[in-house]
């Protein structure tokens, strides 16, 4: 137990001056001491261990102190030292995605095929080597679900898109690459994927909100990510209101909710070809589209209000098929959610746009994989 604990105490310093590093380079060792409390001793030799598994190099001396002084080997952070691959799933096929540390995208490339692991396999193979990245440089491999997934054990637990129950996603592609495996549903990758490279930067409270077939959200409270117990949180779709109640209409499990139908891309769309039609009627000021779009807005701003209640978040981030089309909305649904609720937040599109979710996942496997420069 005490080894056990010791070593628990390394990691933690050695990620704190990491991400030290990652953040204020280039920096001394020194000003990473002072900084973040440990000994000038304890941090030689993590950063001495750091250099050594080039993820942290030493470039060049700064300056002079006032007094004169040694100027002192600066340090900086070195993002391709290691490497991710994020694969996002759909029902028309997938999307590969290598990056590196810092979330640089050096290879994606979409395959418009049925998803089967093996080819999955053989296709990452292929999109690393084009990516002209060495296998031994991959550190984690991680999988954006459109369904309901256990992340802790990798299970998708559904995915109706994609025809999967309970599927041992994470133990079966180790089984078949020998990396570190992580899985996680779409929209929390999108939310992640907008914190790390997004407008949630720095954000420890904000609610993503994906609006596409149906409507779904992801919550990050206190930087983490809120799953819940059966890792169902955010399941927006169910939302109801006393219309709902009143008209007895039920929410089913793996069905789309009250909510979903009613603020969703299959919600507009419903009243003409596509959902781009639908604006092009509203931009038209015609009467019907009008009337849709306006009950869309009211129903968004309410779920959005009730969120913005519990949750008292910094931003809301509104991204997915209907994020193309929220920007002109916005201004409004802002003005409707401070009717509702008296409490602040800032509504505000998608930044990362479509590439939130595969780069999420990435940050989610970087984030989770175990002792990676061990």
């Amino acid at each position: 137990m005490k080894s056990a604990n010791l070593d628990l105490i390394k990691k933690i310093n050695r990620d704190l001056v990491l991400d030290t590093i990652r953040i204020d380079q280039p920096i001394s060792r020194a000003s990473i001491s002072q900084k973040i409390g440990l000994s000038r001793s304890t941090v030689s030799l993590i950063v001495d261990e750091l250099i050594a598994k080039k993820f942290v190099s030493e470039t060049g001396l700064g300056s002079s102190t006032r007094e004169g002084g040694r100027r002192a080997i600066q340090l900086s952070f070195n993002p391709s030292s290691a490497y991710g691959v994020g694969i996002e799933l759909n029902e028309k096929g997938y999307l590969i995605c290598v990056s590196d540390l810092d979330g640089k995208i050096v290879s994606l490339v979409k395959y418009k095929e049925k998803p089967v692991l093996e080819k999955i396999r053989d296709h990452l193979l292929e999109t690393v080597e084009q990516a002209d990245v060495p296998l031994d440089k991959v550190i984690s491999v991680g999988f954006c679900v459109p369904g309901l997934t256990n992340s802790v054990d990798g299970i998708v637990v559904g995915a109706p898109e994609l025809d999967w129950n309970d599927v041992h996603l994470a133990a079966q592609f180790r089984k078949l690459l020998d990396k570190p495996v992580f899985i996680n549903n779409d929209v929390n990758c999108a939310a992640l994927g907008e914190r790390w490279l997004g407008a949630c930067q720095n954000v420890d409270e904000f609610i993503y909100i994906s609006i596409k077939a149906g409507i779904g959200s992801a919550m990050v409270c206190n930087g983490k990510l809120v799953q819940g117990k059966d890792f169902m949180a955010g399941e927006l779709g169910y939302f109801a209101f006393e219309e709902d109640l009143l008209s007895q209409k039920v929410n089913t499990l793996g069905h789309f909710g009250t909510f979903d139908k009613k603020v969703s891309v299959d919600a507009l769309s419903q009243y003409a070809s596509s959902i781009g039609e639908v604006f092009e009627q509203y931009k038209r000021n015609e009467i019907q589209a009008v009337r849709v779009v306006q009950r869309f807005i009211n129903h968004l701003s309410l779920g959005i209000a009730n969120m913005v209640s519990l949750l008292n978040p910094e931003k809301v981030i509104i991204g997915g098929e209907l994020g193309t089309y929220m920007e002109e909305l916005l201004p409004e649904v802002r003005q409707t959610v401070e009717r509702i609720t008296p409490i602040q937040t800032r509504i505000e599109p998608t930044q990362v746009g479509e590439n939130s979710g595969v780069l999420g996942i990435i940050s989610y496997s970087f984030d989770n994989v175990q002792d990676v420069i061990n």
